[in-house]
């Protein structure tokens, strides 16, 4: 293991939040080891597995020792703040979020960094989050949607700004690519995020940053019953029979997503809705 704050020599650095996940652990880092770009080192913070989750990590460690490191620190009590703590302990001009059961396509990094590297050139000095699309598959990687932008009715371009933000969650963290200025943005998380991926780009939007999305596919999103958070209900399954059925639900998320936006300064509940209303109209009118 290494020490408690790493610098990193390579561009980018890859933070894997892991816990109990032995089953699929091992594709998603072989996934990593076949990328077209080479250019990242592997951060890996174990949350207190009880499987084998950690040997498998130390043999890759073994194997790949400049590559791979398993940093050495207390457990995070879940997903969000294990993210969100290895920021604090990772330093690199650029990161991404990865998720232990999914598995990234050969060019997603290459991909990635050109697209960043093309923001931060019409943008500079400018906080950056540049986004994938996904392939929603089962749990042995069968797709079972070419994309989870249209199951989900996602459209990053409508999103331009931290007035905008309150619309939609529309960066899933495995997908992300940021630069430090983004990273900066969000290390004061306060006790009201709700996720790790969320929270980073609105923290960079509210900073007047950047958010890019690539349309194309870059990761196979498992589900299988233990994710965190999955893929969700699709948009059009989400009519006014649904919306009677869950309010409960959608009125807790809803209030957690606003409260989670207040923290940042947001403004009132009547803005957030608003947001909403806006995003759906330019989806209609197709422009922004």
């Amino acid at each position: 293991m290494r020490k408690e704050s790493t610098d990193s020599s390579c561009a980018i650095a890859i933070l894997l939040a892991t816990y109990n996940g032995e089953k699929y652990l091992r594709e998603q880092i072989d996934s990593l080891l076949a990328q077209s770009c080479q250019d990242w080192h592997l951060y890996v913070h174990d949350d207190g597995s009880t499987d084998q989750t950690v040997e498998i990590v130390r043999s890759y460690v073994r194997q790949h020792p400049d590559k791979i490191t398993l940093l050495d620190y207390p457990s995070q009590g879940g997903a969000c703040r294990n993210f969100l703590s290895m920021l604090k302990h990772v330093e690199a001009p650029y990161y991404m979020f990865c998720d232990q059961d999914d598995v990234w396509l050969p060019e997603k990094i290459a991909r990635s960094i050109a697209a960043m590297q093309e923001q931060e050139s019409l943008h500079p000095a400018k906080a950056v989050v540049v986004c994938t699309d996904l392939f929603i598959t089962d749990e042995h990687l069968s797709v079972t949607e070419e994309s989870m932008f249209a199951y989900l009715s996602v459209h990053p371009e409508y999103i331009r700004n931290f007035n905008d933000s309150g619309a939609s969650a529309v960066v899933t963290g495995c997908t992300m690519l940021f630069n430090q200025n983004a990273k900066e943005s969000c290390l004061d998380y306060q006790p009201a995020v709700i996720m790790h991926d969320c929270w980073l780009c609105h923290c960079a939007l509210r900073q007047q940053g950047i958010l890019y999305a690539i349309r194309q596919p870059m990761v196979y999103y498992r589900q299988h019953g233990n994710n965190s958070l999955g893929a969700g209900v699709s948009s059009s399954a989400i009519n006014l029979r649904y919306r009677i059925r869950h309010f409960k639900e959608l009125y807790q998320y809803n209030m957690s997503y606003y409260r989670m936006l207040s923290a940042l300064g947001y403004g009132s509940l009547l803005k957030y809705l608003r947001a909403k209303v806006l995003y759906r109209q330019r989806i209609k009118r197709g422009y922004y």
